[in-house]
């Protein structure tokens, strides 16, 4: 026999020899990847391909994989997937080995195994595992808070293991006094908002050569951060109110509103609503109890803050309480007035008469005081106003306002306070009651006082007691008495008696008979023209009757004896006493007698009056009184308007007015024409001017202005004044001046030739009564003498009365000549009129 060494050498080298003799046939399994030993990461999926390589595949049996402990791997059943399972492709005489996850259990060494005419065939591989780089806890997106320490976790497994490097935005970092580079994470401290950013952990494991990057992105928040804001707020009672609370954080801070006092979370209270992503605290209705301290809470994931808020609700004042109140004269007299409000409304009394409320503290010299006071009540304040008034008199009576205000609105209230006095006639006249020939009167007595009065009424000392002729109406505070004086004994003195609780008053009225007045007491001729004349009348005494209310005057032709033919004249007293439309060169009668209520009284004495001659106008009269020296300054700078009274004709109508003006200076205290040449004369063709425009005035220039009036007898003496005109531009022209053409030369010169003609013909005239201007003025004297005695004739006949006497007119107030202006308030009115 063989020893067991021969044995095992012949074996191998059987082996040897058929291992050769396979090569050189090509009959292998070929298994791919070809890698002999392959490395592969723990959790990969693997797949290996067993494939037999001969010349005839038809005489190969189908490949089969073996495990590291050389079982069979077999076929995965229908339906499942186990983690390791092979799948057979027999066409191609292929064998596959499935690995879903390759654990580091699975590694080891694998064999597929095949038989060739009954010639075994095998191939193997080696898987080895390796830990790939894995991040365990990395998140991409982490938070830190500032200020506080922060770990940035990147916690990496490999094997081998790997080493870590960080980086913030693709600079290193490296350990320092900030940052701190653990196993499993990036410490930084003190975190700061700078640190907000993308920071890399880069992993790499030398041995297999990996490297992996994770950018981790790092948000610092930052803990509410309250924004200042007042610290009171002011809200109104009844309306809607917000109230805002605002913080700084990251990420944005939810809000929510508690009230100090009662702990509630106002979010869920009624009235109350709280929008947490802004912090708006809205109140529907506002009630006075919703004051007080509100906390506004601001909380994310970096922390929480707060704020106080102080909130006031503002209550419009309510005045509650004021009454009316009596006081008897020289008592003392007490207002209060109650008012609720928030807060404490401030309180004012005024009396209603006068603009201006009172003080707080003493008025009136300490007689009137004001005094206030405050106090909480419930949700509101109260607040009290009194005033109270020493010494009452009677002019504290009225109405007193009660003025409560505060931030929120205000309110009024008046209460009266009564002063009560005893009965008074202080307003009450003592002018005697007139009557005559048994008119009824009536006499009437108003007491005043509080509580009213009664009254009762006594004749001659006796109560008066009603009769046919004596009736009483009403027994106070306002009583009349009607008498009808038919008997002289119910004249007399009426005493009216009235009385309240607090006193009596008594106020006599005298009743007497009436007469008309006495005659005229003195007549004055003041101011007589051709056509009028004014006078001055003294009436009579009025202790015998009602006081005179006009003046009636009858004039006549002194030649005319007869009264009932003469004219008639009254005037309301005190108007001018003027006649007017007077023939000139006549003598005329008058007399004058008062007017009452009774009548008319006697006639006074007649006065003789002669008219003078038919004369030039008299002077025009300025409409405003204005001195004929005094300098005036006008409104403008190139005009005046002057305004005058149409003066008396004095016989004969007035046809025209000239208006003068001249520039003038002041030479020691005296006006002189600074140049006869710059004076400047216009006509007025017109009796009814009374008003007229001086235009083409220098700016800044002093004028003498003249008004004269004009008839066929001549010129009146002039109206005058002196006018300073107002600053101004004077124009002037800018053209340079042009030589006079020869056609003006001679028209120049032709002027000059008739104004010598005229000269010489004046200065014949004057001396020797001859030339044009003698024979003009002797054809007008000629036919003045003819008017002359036309007149003289109509002058002798008797004055006629026109349609126009009979009209009523009101009394003269102002006369210019010609008319009467009159606005009399007597019950009389101006009249002329034929007897």
């Amino acid at each position: 026999m063989m020893s067991p060494r021969v044995r095992a050498t012949g074996v191998a080298a059987l082996a040897i020899l058929l291992a050769t003799i396979t090569g050189c046939s090509s009959q292998i399994l070929r298994i791919y990847p070809m890698q002999k030993q392959q490395t592969v990461a723990v959790g990969k999926s693997v797949v290996l391909t067993c494939q037999a390589e001969t010349p005839d595949p038809a005489l190969v049996t189908q490949p089969q994989w073996k495990d590291p402990k050389g079982y069979v791997i077999n076929e995965a059943a229908p339906g499942t997937r186990p983690e390791i399972y092979t799948e057979a492709m027999p066409t191609k005489q292929s064998q596959l080995l499935y690995i879903s996850s390759i654990t580091p259990a699975m590694a080891g060494n694998y064999t597929c195994v095949a038989t060739y005419t009954n010639m075994p065939l095998s191939a193997s591989v080696v898987l080895d595992t390796f830990v790939a780089i894995t991040w365990v806890n990395a998140n991409e997106n982490q938070f830190a808070t500032k200020g506080r320490d922060f770990k940035i976790m990147c916690e990496v497994t490999a094997e081998p293991a790997p080493s870590v490097d960080w980086f913030k935005e693709g600079t290193t970092i490296v350990t320092s006094d900030r940052y701190v580079i653990h196993a499993n994470g990036l410490l930084i401290k003190n975190v700061q908002e700078s640190d907000d950013g993308t920071y890399t952990c880069r992993a790499v494991v030398i041995q297999t050569g990996e490297l992996a990057e994770r950018n981790i992105k790092l948000e610092v928040y930052t803990a509410p951060e309250m924004e200042e804001r007042e610290p009171r707020v002011e809200i109104k009672e009844g309306e809607s109110a917000a109230i805002t609370c605002k913080a700084r954080g990251k990420p944005p801070p939810t809000y929510t509103w508690i009230k100090a006092n009662t702990r509630e979370n106002l979010a869920t209270t009624s009235r109350y609503s709280v929008n947490e992503n802004t912090g708006l605290l809205t109140i529907d209705r506002v009630e006075a109890g919703d004051y007080g301290k509100y906390i506004c809470s601001a909380v994310n994931q970096a922390g929480q803050n707060e704020t106080e808020i102080e909130v006031e609700v503002l209550v419009p004042p309510k005045i509650f309480e004021l009454y009316n109140t009596t006081a008897a004269e020289k008592t003392d007299g007490r207002l209060e007035c109650k008012a609720t409000g928030r807060p404490a409304p401030r309180m004012s009394f005024r009396k209603q008469s006068n603009s201006e409320p009172f003080v707080n503290g003493p008025n009136d010299g300490g007689r009137i005081i004001v005094e206030t006071s405050s106090r909480q009540t419930g949700d509101q304040m109260q607040s009290t106003a009194v005033i109270t008034i020493s010494r009452l008199n009677r002019t504290d009576d009225g109405l007193y306002e009660c003025f409560a205000e505060n931030e929120g609105g205000q309110a009024r209230k008046n209460g009266h306070l009564t002063v009560q006095f005893k009965p008074t006639f202080e307003h009450m006249s003592n002018v005697p009651i007139w009557s005559w020939n048994g008119q009824p009167v009536n006499i009437s007595c108003i007491a005043e006082s509080i509580p009213n009065a009664t009254i009762k009424w006594k004749f001659h000392e006796y109560d008066l007691t009603e009769s046919p002729h004596v009736k009483i109406y009403g027994s106070g505070p306002i009583s009349y008495v009607t008498v009808i004086p038919v008997d002289r004994s119910l004249y007399g003195i009426y005493k009216c008696i009235a009385t309240n609780t607090l006193g009596e008053a008594e106020h006599t009225i005298q009743l007497r008979e009436a007469f008309p007045p006495g005659p005229v007491l003195q007549v004055k001729q003041e101011t007589i023209t051709a056509t009028s004349v004014s006078f001055n009348i003294i009436g009579p005494a009025e202790d015998m009757g009602p006081p005179t209310l006009a003046f009636t005057a009858q004039y006549k032709e002194n030649g005319n004896f007869d009264w009932n033919l003469a004219m008639n004249r009254t005037w309301s007293v005190n108007s001018p006493y003027i006649v007017e439309n007077l023939m000139p060169m006549y003598t005329y009668d008058f007399r004058f007698a008062a007017v009452n209520q009774v009548g008319a009284g006697l006639w006074g004495a007649p006065i003789t009056v002669i008219m003078p001659r038919r004369s030039p106008p008299e002077q025009p009269k300025w409409r405003e009184a204005i001195s004929s020296e005094s300098l005036i300054h006008g409104k403008f700078a190139d005009r005046y308007e002057l305004q005058w009274k149409i003066p008396a004709h004095n016989g004969e109508p007035i046809d025209m007015y000239e208006v003068s003006y001249c520039p003038v200076l002041k030479v020691s205290g005296e006006w002189r024409v600074a140049s006869d040449s710059q004076c400047v004369v216009e006509e007025l063709r017109s009796y009814e001017a009374i008003s007229y425009e001086v235009t083409g005035l220098r700016p800044d220039t002093r004028y003498r202005i003249q008004v004269r009036a004009h008839n066929v007898l001549g010129y009146s003496l002039p109206a005058q004044l002196y006018v300073q005109t107002a600053l101004g531009v004077e124009r002037s022209g800018f053209a340079p001046p042009q030589l006079m053409s020869s056609g003006t030369i001679v028209g120049v010169a032709l002027a000059g030739v008739f104004m010598c003609l005229i000269i010489v013909d004046l200065l014949l005239f004057c001396f020797r009564r001859q030339g044009v201007v003698a024979t003009l003025c002797g054809k007008r004297a000629k036919k003045h003498k003819e008017d002359e005695a036309k007149l003289g004739r109509d002058e002798k006949e008797p004055l006629k009365d026109t349609g126009d006497d009979t009209i009523k007119r009101n009394s003269s107030v102002e006369f210019d000549g010609r008319r009467v202006y009159a606005t009399s308030g007597g019950t009389i009115i101006g009249k002329n009129s034929a007897v």
